[in-house]
């Protein structure tokens, strides 16, 4: 068989495509070690009260949207500055099917996820002939144009006043308080990196990876290159607007100001940051940068001095990742564990190194301060 058969045959676009086997269901060693590193993860608001939770909900609702872009920009090669106005379409349907039609929270969920398939597919259509910078000007636009248009609609926006909503219940479970809450955003946003995973390895995942490698030889192996850069704007605004669905009950009031210029271009460019720091190339780091980030961000919020060397060190590692591990937090991850083992005394110090410094700067900077 030749080399192009052989690659079409992989990207299963040929009838011939052997059939896979079933996978087993049976975890592996390192399975159950991520199983236990993400129970870990989900324990770590427990010591901080409220708080702790709040901060675990935005984290987990930030990862929701920042998937997003891991579909877009990880598997898809496209740069978009537009997926928290994708989010605000979510947020602001929500709000209104609550608040002003009545509708419980999971009815509205599916409408808010939905509402973003036309925007998505019409900024797609234009913004996919595009490739670059020019592609993310594009998206800008657009950010821009639905903040003074969307979302200056008083009608479907609520006024400056917004929509006050309700979190989530299903029968007597309530989801109001900040525990319950935290575990269902944190479900959510788990089941859809496992989701997110999948279609990674599936038809259009594979053909949207061969897209973003060569689009030459993408459209060779018989990949339509337009559809496939559509099918990733459209599931990407899906996955924002559900993302944008509970950061509205999250906050309990839905204002169209947190998606109007310049804000809304601000965030997406801070969600496209954290996926770079937690690995674009996979779902898992859209977790992983959410709980960096969005941590850093709330915790150290109020000092202001140790939150501009938080900033500065923040860029430098964005910087760092960019130019040496574009695979971000999950590449670092992996190599670390590969190096533990394989030498685990040169591995181990490593580690404890790595730790040492940022633990010694952060140190440093906060008695300078």
């Amino acid at each position: 068989m030749s080399a192009t058969a052989t690659d079409t045959a992989e990207l299963g676009l040929t009838p011939e495509a052997p059939a896979s086997r079933p996978r087993s269901f049976i975890p592996t060693r390192n399975q159950l070690l991520g199983l236990a590193g993400l129970a870990v993860i989900s324990l770590l608001p427990v010591p901080f009260g409220d708080f702790g939770f709040f901060v675990g909900q935005y984290a987990a609702v930030y990862a929701m949207i920042a998937l997003s872009i891991v579909i877009l920009t990880g598997y898809g090669g496209l740069i978009s500055v537009m997926q928290y106005s994708f989010a605000g379409v979510g947020a602001i349907i929500t709000g209104v099917a609550m608040a002003s039609w009545g509708w419980p929270f999971w009815i509205a969920l599916p409408l808010a996820a939905l509402a973003t398939v036309p925007v998505a597919a019409v900024v797609g259509m234009i913004a996919v002939r595009l490739k670059g910078f020019y592609l993310a000007i594009a998206t800008l636009t657009f950010a821009n144009a639905l903040g003074e248009t969307l979302f200056r609609w008083e009608r479907v926006t609520g006024g400056q006043s917004g929509w006050l909503v309700e979190r989530p219940a299903i029968g007597s479970l309530s989801f109001a308080s900040d525990v319950p809450f935290y575990l269902l955003c944190l479900g959510v946003v788990l089941l859809l990196v496992w989701m997110m995973d999948g279609l990674r390895t599936s038809r259009i995942g594979r053909a949207m990876l061969a897209v973003k490698d060569n689009e030459l030889e993408a459209q060779a192996l018989g990949i339509n290159v337009f559809k496939t850069k559509l099918a990733a704007f459209v599931i990407s605004g899906i996955v924002a607007g559900i993302g944008g669905s509970f950061l509205a009950v999250l906050l309990t009031s839905v204002t169209p100001t947190a998606f109007q210029s310049p804000f809304s271009e601000f965030t997406s460019i801070v969600l496209l940051s954290l996926v770079v720091i937690g690995g674009i190339n996979r779902a898992i780091g859209a977790f992983f940068g959410a709980i960096t980030l969005v941590v850093t961000q709330q915790v150290f919020a109020g000092a202001e001095c140790f939150y501009s060397f938080v900033a500065v060190y923040s860029a430098a590692v964005l910087i760092l990742f960019v130019l040496f591990r574009p695979g971000g937090l999950v590449e670092v991850g992996q190599r670390l564990g590969a190096l533990v083992r394989w030498k685990p005394v040169v591995g181990i110090a490593v580690i404890l190194v790595v730790l040492g410094i940022n633990i010694g700067g952060s140190f440093f900077f906060v008695n300078a301060c």
